[in-house]
């Protein structure tokens, strides 16, 4: 009786243990580690928490969405900012002349790293917003995205753009602050205020006006239009004057924009997966439109015949581009041909009468000529 006691205690025991330690991994949880190192800005720690939600959230909890749409923000910034620093490394190249090889290199392989790297994260993007689009939850989000942190010299790409390479310590400050911001857009972009409760007063300060104001405290131009009507001009704000700032309380996902800037940054990265990137923002449009009435066929002719018009008159354009550069560089080869043929006109014409300078002060005649010769012509006769 005493050893079956002991074992129910131990029993109890590891299943406590056990619960304390699954209450500890619980996909909210994680998020809540995950969302603090997101909005502290370390970002491999915060891809670290989303991941595992995501491997092992089978559930499909909001934690898992949430994680979703966090991951992807991260993934669509790191390409953007992996684009943009794709082509201030290829201008870089561009300004360094043959002669310096070794930077000249160097440059081209930064480049290469960069497009490659863009590339190969739209595959995961693509995939975990196919896996967004399968539930679309009305997601709810409370985020506070600090001020980048990552503070950069902007001259740093103008330096990189004229050909000379920064520090490795400045490109990683470069490389998280152009993120910082980057993610920050796509927040903006894609995150929406549902609703709105209470409100607070700042006091104005030299230079204030309600549409900078707005954007400061990310609440809609109407909304503090609405709330300070004791204002009468929005652009002129007094010192000291008081103004009435609504408190947002939740943000929500705006699905059609979060898919729209999701695929356009995947296009502009690999347009090899068109196809899987058109796939997707079609099946976004026809879950997340009103127009849910209107057949599916048609509606894809529709779409299609709208991406196949831009693709085409993109071609073209690029076509065009190209035969004006053809006709440059032709003509660029015609004009070098020209003045060729000039210098070796003259250089024939210099030859010529040399040749003819000296055949006349030859002192050995050919026999062709030697019944035209003058012996009192000759100026060796004396």
């Amino acid at each position: 009786m005493k050893k079956f006691g002991i074992v129910i205690v131990l029993v109890i025991s590891i299943v406590f243990s056990s619960s304390i330690i699954f209450a500890n991994g619980l996909p909210f949880e994680k998020y809540k580690e995950g969302l603090i190192s997101f909005e502290n800005q370390d970002w491999s720690e915060a891809e670290q928490y989303f991941d595992e939600i995501i491997l092992e959230d089978l559930s499909y909890s909001e934690y898992l969405a949430k994680s979703l749409y966090l991951k992807t923000i991260l993934l669509a910034a790191k390409i953007d900012r992996d684009v943009e620093l794709q082509k201030v490394f290829t201008s870089g190249e561009k300004a360094v002349s043959f002669k310096e090889g070794e930077l000249k290199n160097d440059l081209k392989n930064k480049a290469n790293d960069y497009k490659l790297s863009a590339k190969r994260q739209v595959d995961t993007l693509i995939g975990l917003a196919n896996y967004l689009l399968t539930n679309l939850p009305p997601l709810n989000l409370d985020i506070d995205f600090i001020n980048n942190r990552w503070d950069y010299d902007p001259e740093w790409i103008d330096t990189i753009k004229e050909g000379n390479m920064i520090s490795e310590e400045r490109l990683n400050v470069l490389e998280n602050g152009i993120l910082a911001e980057r993610v920050k857009d796509y927040l903006d972009l894609t995150l929406g205020a549902s609703s709105f409760n209470n409100i607070f007063v700042i006091t104005a300060e030299r230079g204030d006006n309600l549409y900078y104001l707005s954007k400061e405290y990310n609440v809609p131009l109407d909304l503090l239009l609405d709330l300070n009507k004791h204002i009468e001009d929005p652009n002129l704000i007094y010192p000291n004057e008081k103004i009435y700032i609504p408190k947002r309380s939740t943000l929500a996902i705006n699905y059609p924009a979060y898919f729209y800037y999701i695929s356009n940054i995947s296009y502009q990265a690999n347009k090899e997966r068109k196809e899987d990137i058109t796939r997707l923002v079609f099946r976004a449009y026809q879950l997340t439109s009103d127009k849910s009435h209107i057949p599916y066929p048609k509606d894809y002719e529709i779409f299609m015949e709208g991406i196949e018009v831009q693709d085409y008159q993109q071609k073209v354009t690029a076509q065009a581009k190209e035969i004006r550069t053809q006709d440059q560089k032709i003509n660029e080869m015609e004009a070098k041909y020209n003045e060729l043929m000039k210098e070796l006109q003259q250089l024939k014409s210099s030859l010529d009468k040399e040749n003819n300078k000296r055949n006349s002060n030859n002192d050995f005649l050919e026999d062709s000529d030697y019944e035209e010769y003058n012996p009192s012509e000759d100026p060796l006769t004396y």
